[in-house]
């Protein structure tokens, strides 16, 4: 009973739409579930979220589990999980995506993954990683180890906003570092991330992680801008 009158007053709202939500549900209500707009994880290549990287990295694959667009849902989502210290609602959308991760047949040829990194000041600022979020999620949903401290941000570049793909790309050149070398000889790594824009973030920590020795490169984005 108590836990029904705090709900009355402090109800739980959907990290999508705001709505409040059902004692059944939990983070996201169950309209949103069906109708959040998901490209659908390894569709068939080429398509467009491979498109921005072709011909700039020798990646294996690239997906995003949810659509993103300026002002929608989805978006709201990722503002919540990013600016609004809900730490829990990213692990959970980790979680999310790794099930549908699971069931792909490239699923088994990971051997790690690897968050983009947050420069320090930062990380202390937040308090967590949104990134690291989502891969706690996706190994407790498929087991697959996470690797956080193997790729280091080192330097804060500047705003990336209103930035095209080069222009972003040099402004995060020299943006990241690799230790623990050791543990990515030889892999094939997962970099995750939870939105993917013009793609720059995701080609220069590639760019570290290859020359540091990993095999093979494959992207996932949370959320991806078409």
């Amino acid at each position: 009973m108590f836990k029904s009158f705090l709900q009355l007053v402090y109800p739980r709202l959907c990290g999508a739409c705001q709505i409040p939500l059902l004692a059944s549900e939990d983070f996201i209500c169950t309209g949103c579930r069906f109708d959040l707009p998901k490209p659908g994880l390894f569709i068939p290549t080429p398509n467009w979220i491979t498109a921005k990287f072709d011909g700039l990295f020798d990646f294996t694959d690239a997906n995003a589990f949810f659509l993103f667009a300026e002002g929608s849902r989805v978006q709201h989502l990722m503002h919540e999980v990013k600016y609004k210290g809900h730490a829990d609602l990213g692990e959970f959308l980790g979680f999310w995506c790794g099930k549908e991760l699971q069931k792909a047949h490239s699923f088994i040829f990971y051997d790690a993954m690897i968050p983009i990194p947050l420069v320090a000041k930062k990380l202390r600022e937040r308090g967590y990683n949104q990134a690291a979020c989502l891969t706690k999620g996706i190994q407790q949903a498929t087991g697959l180890p996470s690797l956080e401290h193997v790729l280091i941000r080192k330097i804060q570049s500047k705003s990336l906003v209103g930035q095209n793909r080069a222009q972003r790309y040099e402004s995060l050149s020299d943006a990241f570092g690799v230790e623990n070398e050791e543990l990515i000889k030889g892999k094939h790594i997962l970099v995750v991330d939870d939105t993917l824009t013009t793609g720059a973030t995701f080609l220069a920590a590639a760019e570290k992680l290859k020359a540091a020795g990993a095999r093979e490169i494959s992207f996932l984005a949370l959320a991806a801008l078409k």
